[in-house]
């Protein structure tokens, strides 16, 4: 449970961190010249249609299209559309985002808009009541069905549609009724807009950073919403007399000198979300690395060694691992595919209370959907809700040295990507001396390992070849001097 929530505003970006047990559980962080776009519903049209993938891509008057699936096959992508669903290219199409653009994929769109509101979520095109699966008391789950089914008959639109968020948990018809009033009297401000405007053209944009994470995230046993920013603790007070008065107490306009996140310690743990390694408390570790296809998470019984046996040593680790797993998940924003390897584990009884550890875990994370058990090869799969990129996304950028890859060539290689280098331009331009500036391990490559092979290929050339290092040159680059 979330018992405190920091939010830190700046004119570039705004950064809240929600701390569980003293512990920084969750990270929001948003730029101000790249602002979050999902949640928001654009009068879109079609640019391109792709019949034989059952996509569409929609001009949404952003810098990137966006993807609407037509086949009703996207859900995991979080771009789902009913079965059969035509768009032609030209066309204008009312669409909500549901997934922000990340790396080389498009945002995700759906043309079901769903509002959120404090305690309901209005589907207008989907009718009928659902439940948030966070509301796990089947008697609570009946009393809010109940009244909500009252709420809609006494105010004729039994026919909408709503989900019951966690946090309508002990709400009455009163609380109800006014939620849907204003998701019903924004949804007819959006269909007024569509109605008037040139696509493509924003319809809707949902509320700022910190309003946004006090409607989503805070609730019942908090302690303390903590702002260090007077404008943003002022539309932090508005939105709770409006929509939430019962948190409104627990608001506090931090005025320290210590930076907020500083005072809390939220600073280190952003740096070390970025880490590939997470050290366990047991002296295991987490190694974490993302691709464009899954995410791969392997355990490492590291320094542990404590346990009576083997099979208890590992099952420390793997249950210690399982909790940090489902932490740093819900820390980085991982999503799409999640595929583990926990340490091998021969006792079944032992894999049970591991899957058990994780899926409870997981279980306060909103964006969780489904895991599996372990498979014969030993892995467990994880799907999770994309939405707002990850974190990795915001707070890191494609290195110029690597391309995005993460590793770079070794000096060795890089020499001999020189040496053949200076061997085609020398032939191109037989006279004079050759000259090649480089990194200085790459020099020193040159002059050791591949120092052999320089005296053969200045024999071939008949020409001298001089090596410069050059500490201002990345690992893998070089220039070659033709005098």
């Amino acid at each position: 449970m979330i018992d405190e929530i920091l939010c830190t505003v700046a004119p570039a970006k705004t950064r809240i961190a929600l701390i569980d047990d003293g512990r920084v559980a969750e990270l929001f962080i948003e730029l101000a010249a790249r602002p979050g776009i999902v949640g928001n519903i654009y009068l879109g049209r079609a640019t391109r249609v792709l019949r034989g993938m059952e996509a569409a891509f929609i001009d949404l008057g952003e810098e990137r299209t966006g993807f609407l699936g037509l086949g009703g096959t996207r859900e995991q992508e979080g771009a789902e559309a009913p079965q059969g669903l035509r768009v032609c290219e030209g066309e204008d199409i009312m669409v909500q985002v549901l997934r922000a653009p990340q790396g080389g994929k498009a945002a995700g769109l759906s043309v079901n808009p769903a509002l959120p509101g404090r305690y309901l979520v209005y589907t207008p095109k989907q009718a009928g009541i659902m439940l948030s699966r966070r509301l796990p008391d089947e008697a609570e789950r009946a009393r809010l069905t109940t009244v909500m089914e009252a709420v809609m008959e006494e105010t004729g639109h039994a026919e909408d549609g709503f989900i019951l968020r966690t946090a309508a948990s002990g709400a009455g018809g009163k609380e109800l009724t006014k939620d849907a009033a204003y998701l019903r009297r924004s949804w007819a401000e959006i269909e007024d807009r569509a109605a008037k405007a040139k696509a493509p053209a924003l319809l809707f944009a949902d509320l700022d950073p910190v309003s946004r994470v006090l409607r989503d995230r805070a609730g019942a046993g908090m302690r303390r919403i903590r702002i260090d920013d007077g404008a943003a603790f002022a539309a932090a007070e508005r939105f709770c007399q409006r929509f939430a008065p019962e948190i409104a107490s627990l608001l506090d306009h931090y005025t320290g000198e210590e930076p907020l996140f500083s005072l809390h310690g939220v600073e280190e743990a952003i740096e070390a979300v970025l880490a590939p390694k997470v050290e366990l408390a047991c002296g295991g570790h987490l190694a974490i690395e993302t691709t464009q296809a899954l995410t791969a998470i392997d355990v490492n019984t590291g320094r542990h060694v404590g346990g009576s046996s083997q099979a208890q040593t590992i099952l420390d680790v793997n249950l210690e691992a399982a909790t940090e797993i489902a932490r740093q998940v819900r820390l980085r924003n991982i999503a799409g595919l999640i595929v583990i390897d926990f340490v091998h584990m021969d006792l079944v009884a032992h894999q049970a209370r591991v899957l058990e550890a994780l899926n409870g875990a997981l279980a306060d994370d909103p964006a969780f959907v489904r895991s599996t058990g372990i498979s014969e090869l030993g892995l467990v799969e994880l799907s999770r809700r994309r939405g707002r990129e990850p974190l990795r996304e915001t707070l890191t950028t494609d290195c110029e040295g690597c391309s995005g890859s993460g590793r770079v060539a070794s000096p060795h290689a890089v020499a001999a990507r020189i040496m053949r280098a200076v061997q085609r331009q020398g032939k191109r331009r037989p006279q004079g001396a050759v000259r090649v500036v480089a990194a200085p391990k790459v020099i020193d490559a040159l002059k050791g390992e591949a120092g052999a092979s320089v005296k053969r290929l200045q024999a071939s050339l008949g020409r001298a070849i001089s090596l410069t290092p050059d500490p201002g040159y990345g690992p893998e680059q070089y220039d070659i001097v033709l005098d």
